[in-house]
Parts: structure tokens; sequence; C-alpha cells
């Protein structure tokens, strides 16, 4: 009966992929075409992920000796084009695909739901224990463009700052700091404008328009199509320019739970390249820690980063970054992980230290390492990959994520202690092949 609802089960995750397609066809029937500078380009990317997670060395959370696996597919099929001098369009529609071993059930949320996104543009295809299918529009703009300004409406990719591993003032879904692929950034809805003073200074506005996420993660309201509130809203102004050869930045807002501001500065310093960026966040009245813990999930903090950067001439590169978390919270670090999963702290503890050595050993052959260190409880997350280019528009990428630090321990009943965060994650083993065309 297994083997029958597994069957049943890729059958209609793979006519979902199939229905995908066949919309797509008739305006894709000649191969993907076009320029993005005239009327309509086209383009897209496939991805096909499969991973390892070994949780072997945490008897506390799953059986001895587990080890779990997923396969999963991410098609990206991105429109854009400019049909009239003063103006520009951007859609990117995407298909995902899962399916996974038993110990990895996909209906349980590994996240919380996506902040400031006010429309509902995701649908199940399917939605199973060990397979899942779904199709979402991550961007979908209009950029008008005006002699003394660009304005950009609707799902779009925002980002700012500088840094590598950190970056306070990316408020706008920000890359995880150990995330390896970052081609493309999601989207979030509302409006940016563009006002240029200068060949290399201006004025940004935003306004974003998100949902209110509950203590569980969820939207406070997830059978609307469109619902947005102020708590989960953004007004954000930032203002950039350049002096003496370093990039300045200043912004200020309301950004999701509270308010904002922060500045960052880049520059050289003979062969260095130097990065310093901070920001203040004034949280206001939001979802509490669930009982019994107490506190409030967002509070007020300060977050500063800096980091020193060199690619030397036979391509070695050492980017280095240390983080002053101060959302972290070493001394209860079962509120830091809730914290971190809602992303009001970019981590368990207060001071972290991050360094990536990358090196071409090939032209088409780049080997990196990531390191992530807590000083709080000493725990450490070790990141090497291999990425090797197997044509102009193919990749292929083998990588690990593994923690190293103290393990959970067994509390009375089922209650589980942390001992350190990079030593309560599970070791991760992935290969990714991507496409793009």
């Amino acid at each position: 009966m297994g083997w029958l609802r597994s069957k049943n089960i890729a059958s209609r995750s793979l006519f979902a992929l199939a229905v995908f397609v066949f919309f797509w066809l008739p305006v894709t029937a000649s191969g993907f075409y076009g320029d993005s500078d005239d009327r309509l380009g086209l383009d897209g990317s496939f991805k096909i992920l499969t991973s390892m997670v070994d949780s072997s060395r945490l008897p506390v959370f799953v059986r001895e000796g587990s080890a779990d696996y997923a396969l999963k597919t991410v098609t990206r099929l991105m429109a854009d084009g400019r049909p009239k001098p003063w103006l520009r369009y951007e859609i990117h529609s995407v298909f995902g695909l899962v399916f996974a071993s038993a110990g990895l059930n996909l209906n349980e949320p590994g996240s919380v739901a996506t902040r400031y996104r006010a429309f509902d543009a995701d649908r199940d295809l399917v939605r199973e224990p060990d397979a899942s299918a779904e199709i979402l529009l991550d961007r979908l703009n209009a950029r008008f463009i005006f002699p003394w300004a660009d304005l950009i409406i609707g799902r779009q990719a925002i980002t700012f700052g500088k840094a590598y591993f950190w970056n306070p003032l990316d408020v706008f879904l920000a890359f995880d700091p150990a995330q390896l692929d970052r081609d493309y950034k999601p989207g979030v809805d509302g409006f940016r404008l563009d006002i240029p003073v200068g060949d290399f200074s201006g004025f940004n506005l935003m306004g974003i328009a998100g949902r209110e996420i509950t203590s569980a993660g969820t939207y406070r309201n997830p059978r609307r199509v469109f619902d947005a509130s102020w708590y989960g809203s953004s007004v954000l102004g930032r203002y950039y320019t350049t002096v003496s050869g370093w990039d300045l930045a200043l912004q200020a807002g309301k950004i999701y739970g509270g308010y904002q501001i922060g500045g960052g500065v880049v520059g050289e310093l003979g062969p260095l390249e130097v990065r310093m960026e901070a920001a203040y966040f004034k949280a206001e009245t939001g979802p509490q820690l669930p009982f019994p813990r107490q506190g409030a999930i967002w509070v007020d903090n300060l977050t500063a980063v800096f980091g020193l950067g060199h690619r030397f001439k036979n391509s070695f590169t050492v980017e280095a970054e240390y983080l002053y978390n101060g959302s972290g919270d070493p001394e209860n670090l079962e509120a830091s992980l809730i914290r971190r999963s809602h992303g009001a702290t970019l981590h368990f503890g207060k001071h972290i230290l991050g360094v990536l050595a990358s090196y071409e050993f090939l032209p088409l052959l780049l080997g990196q390492m990531v390191w992530i260190y807590s000083f709080s409880d000493k725990s450490s997350l070790f990141q090497p990959s291999l990425s090797v280019s197997l044509a102009d528009e193919i990749d292929l990428q083998l990588s690990a994520t593994l923690g190293v630090g103290q393990k959970p321990a067994q509390g009375p009943g089922s209650f589980v202690f942390l001992k350190s965060e990079f030593g309560s994650l599970p070791y991760i083993y992935l290969l990714e092949l991507r496409f793009f065309f």
C-alpha cells in the first residue's frame, strides 16, 4: 500500500509539472529567446538538489543512526522586457517539486511564513508527508522610468548592504549567512522609488506591505488573498553617496516589528576591502514567546558588522567578518531558537565570527570553505563546497554543512535542553546541478 501511495504521489507531482510546462510552451515554442531590452526576453533556470540529512549524532531528537534523504527540483521561468522607453516589467514563476523520506515530514513547517508579502501568490499542487509540489509567483513588477526617478511597483527583490555573511541594513528577506545558493533573492510586495542626485548619490524610498506572523509562525489571516498590517509592513528611506572613494549609506524607517536606523561604509585601506554596517532596532509590542517562556519575540537591539577582505593575484580570496548580535541570548538558547526561526535574531549568541576562503583550482573548478564560530557557546559551523562548470550554462556543486559543538541534552520527560547553536544541527550533504537557459 505504501508503494502504491508513493506511486500515486509521484504521478500527481509529475502531472503538475507537465501542466506547468504546458502553459508556458505556447509562449516559448521556439525556445527561450528575445532580449530584455526589447519587448520580451525569456530566460530560465532548472535545479536538481539531492540531500542527505544525518541526525545520528542527535539521538535526543531522532532515533539512533537515522539518516533521511530528499530530492528537490526547482524550475524558474523569467520574462522581462521594455515595451516602451519609459516602461520595464519583470515576471518570475517558480515551480518546486520535493520528494523526501519519512523522517523529513513535508507537512511540518520548516520555517515561519514569509515576511513582507501581502498577496498570496503560492499554490500547493501536492502536499503529502513525503512529497510536495507548489507553484508561486516570486516576482511581478513594473518599472516606470521618469527623467528624475525610477518607480518600481509590485513584487520585487530589494537588496541593501555590502557585507557577505550578515547585512544589518538588508531587511527585506536577506540571505542566510550559511546559504550557498544566492542566485535569486525572494521578492517582496510594494513600491520602490529611486531618485539619483548625482553620479554616485541618491535617495531610495520604499513602501512594502506585509502580513503579521503569529508566534506559531503562521499568517494571522491565512485565508485572505490580500492582507497587510502596519506591524508587518515597512516604510523605509535611504540615502547613499560616495566620499573620497568610500561608499556611504544611511537608512531609517519602519520595518517588520518595529523601527530601524542604521548606516554603512565600504571602501579600501591599501590592499584590504573594509566593510562596516550597524543598525539599531526599536521593537513594537508584538507576539510573545510561547509559554512557559517569557518575553517578546522581537526585542530592542543593536546589530553591527565589521569585515575585511582581499583577493590575491592567484585567485585565493579571504573574507572575514565579526558580528555583534544584540538580539542574541546565549543564556536562553530555546528562546533564541524561536527568535531565530522568526527572523528576529541572526544567531543564538552575541559574538560571531565568519570566515570564507575560496580558490580557483582551475578556471572551471572553484573550492570554498566557510567557517562560522560562536564565541558565546564555542560552537562552529563548517561548510566546504566544490563547484564545477560542466558547460557554459551548467554548474555542479557539492557541499556539506557540519555543525560542531555541545549536543542537546535530554531533560525531564520529553523536554530537550540546547547546549549550543551549531552543535544542535544535523550534518547535511548536498549535491546540486544548476542549468541556466
